[in-house]
């Protein structure tokens, strides 16, 4: 079983490379704040909800449990 990413609601992160599933997409380079988490035990995915610091638009980073965690953010200390 793998370790679930632990995030702060409300701490800002760096996408750190392109990611695009279904209609939800992060870019590399993009400052994003963590708003929430869910895990869905029937598909076995746990989704992390994000809002783009510029944009305010709300995307999820999907993360299956059968995939390998991938490091998607960094913490920033940008304001």
């Amino acid at each position: 079983m793998q370790t679930s990413p632990t995030f702060q609601i409300g701490n800002q992160y760096r996408v750190t490379r392109d990611y695009t599933f279904l209609n939800h997409s992060f870019h590399a380079g993009e400052l994003v704040i963590f708003a929430a988490s869910g895990y869905s035990p029937h598909e076995g995915v746990t989704r992390y909800w994000f809002t783009s610091a510029e944009s305010g638009q709300s995307n999820a980073w999907h993360l299956f449990d059968k995939d390998q965690q991938i490091a998607l953010f960094e913490p920033t200390t940008d304001a």
